[in-house]
């Protein structure tokens, strides 16, 4: 009896390495197929990402979904660069298509773009933007990062090992291999964390052009098929909006993954916003009122109210005197200014955009009250800053704060 068992489980285990050799097989010479600047060699750590596409169907339609609405878009972007098209599933392996993704190491959008990146070329990410989320901004600075990395490094293999681990840890695993420059040869060398990326934007690859191949359909992205959209130069809240056009804040979420705390701030040049179509109209319609602010306590002065001659304690609540039918008016509530000015004076290696994130400001703003042209910024220049009156203690402390405790503020954001 213990005989059959085993040579069953033999048997099943034969079985198990045809069928993985089969599909090696089918990976192989799929992948082959594929015309590409960028080179798509097939290796066993190809194939686990392959089988983990396959093992969730369910998450692959709607990444199949997903792809219809932005690839479009990104090649868009990568051929006004002259970079290979093909660099477009990077965005699948990093982040599945979803430009809301935040990484605790501080990487964001459907690049996993760092922070580094962004500032290099000068996206703005502050305490209530991350351009980072947007698919086109941040798609055409990293077609312009991989280019410049593949001025470096002349293999596209290694643009996204540069990018995903940076060029300082890949230069280290180019003198680990003995100065390969060979992926394969250096990927026992690339940090954990990151040497997968390669094999995994293969894999990404292979199931974006071959998914038919595996009875995989694609799931429809109906939340993208129809927007309009709205300019905002006022502060505005996602609940506002949600209030007085009935648009839930998640979709609202998705629609605008650049809105860090689901607000939009104040600029000069506005914001566009994007809506369902049906939702757009209604929005131009219903201006004033969706800037009206959400009553909360603290917001306004206290309000006066009108007592009119016949105006008593009894007063029901639509407003009418129980004895005289007398109608009592009730003043409308004044919304208080609540920003006072202080000042900040300049420290050496000041940024402007760190300056913003440190008061909760934008660096336009900053440009506006103070009447400056460009980010620059010299040591010992002083600052208008508005700041929220109740917070005017904590943004005067910033002022006298050293670089380490300035440091500590962004990451606290």
């Amino acid at each position: 009896m213990k005989k059959a068992h085993n040579i069953l489980l033999g048997i099943i285990l034969l079985l198990s390495i045809a069928v993985n050799a089969q599909n090696e097989q089918v990976y192989i010479q799929r992948l082959s197929t594929l015309k590409s600047q960028v080179e798509m060699t097939y290796n066993p750590a190809v194939k686990k990402h392959i089988d983990a596409y396959l093992a969730n169907p369910e998450r692959t339609r709607e990444l199949i979904g997903l792809s219809k609405v932005y690839f479009p878009m990104i090649e868009r972007s990568l051929r006004a660069k002259n970079v290979p098209i093909d660099m477009k599933y990077l965005a699948v392996a990093l982040a599945d298509l979803d430009p809301l993704v935040q990484a605790p190491s501080g990487a964001s959008g459907m690049w996993m773009m760092p922070y580094n990146v962004s500032k290099m070329y000068k996206l703005k990410v502050n305490s209530y933007i991350d351009e980072r989320k947007d698919p086109i901004k941040s798609t055409n600075v990293v077609a312009t990062h991989y280019k410049d990395l593949f001025s470096i490094y002349r293999q596209w293999s290694l643009v996204i090992a540069a990018y995903t681990s940076s060029p300082v840890m890949l230069n280290k695993s180019i003198r680990m291999a003995g100065n390969s420059m060979h992926f394969w040869d250096l990927y026992p060398y690339i940090p954990d964390g990151t040497r997968e990326m390669y094999p995994k934007f293969i894999a990404a690859a292979y199931i974006c052009n071959f998914y038919k191949e595996h009875g995989i359909k694609p799931a429809p992205a109906a939340l993208f098929n129809e927007t309009d959209s709205a300019m905002v130069r006022k502060w505005l809240s996602f609940q506002q909006i949600t209030n007085t056009l009935d648009v839930p804040i998640e979709q609202l979420r998705k629609l605008n993954p650049i809105f860090k705390k689901d607000v939009i701030p104040y600029t000069l040049e506005g914001y566009m916003v994007r809506l369902p179509k049906s939702k757009g109209k209604n929005f131009n319609l219903l201006n004033d009122s969706v800037y009206k602010p959400i009553v909360s306590p603290g917001d306004f002065a206290p309000v006066a109210i009108q007592h009119i001659p016949g105006d008593t304690p009894g007063a029901n609540k639509s407003g009418v005197n129980k004895s005289d039918n007398t109608v009592v008016k009730r003043a409308e509530p004044t919304p208080t200014f609540d920003k006072k000015r202080i000042y900040y004076t300049v420290k050496k290696g000041d940024f402007m955009a760190d300056v913003a994130d440190w008061f909760d400001v934008t660096p336009r703003e900053v440009k506006s009250w103070n009447k400056l042209k460009s980010d620059k910024l010299r040591a010992g220049q002083k600052l208008v800053i508005w700041v929220k009156q109740s917070k005017t203690g904590y943004y005067k402390r910033i002022n006298t704060m050293s670089a380490s405790q300035k440091r500590a503020l962004k990451r606290k954001d």
